[in-house]
């Protein structure tokens, strides 16, 4: 599960999203998806993402994490 994920204004759009749902701002509770045409909507600038784009952010997010934590490990050296 990938963490917070960022409307393209900035504004904080869900604090965690996974294939079966998301997890509102604020920590509220986990919503499921009910299908793949479901959709989010920015409370900033109420821009709408469907399900299958926030899904590829998160995954985009992790694998970022994921490198930058072997980068980090690189680094300080075995």
């Amino acid at each position: 599960m990938a963490g917070e994920i960022v409307c393209r204004c900035g504004a904080l759009l869900v604090e965690a999203v996974t294939e079966q749902g998301v997890r509102p701002v604020g920590g509220g509770a986990f919503i499921p998806f009910r299908r793949t045409t479901d959709y989010v909507m920015c409370a900033e600038c109420l821009r709408t993402y469907d399900v299958r784009s926030l899904i590829q952010q998160a995954e985009s997010a992790e694998v970022i994490e994921s490198l930058e934590r072997l980068a980090e490990w690189v680094e300080e050296g075995p």
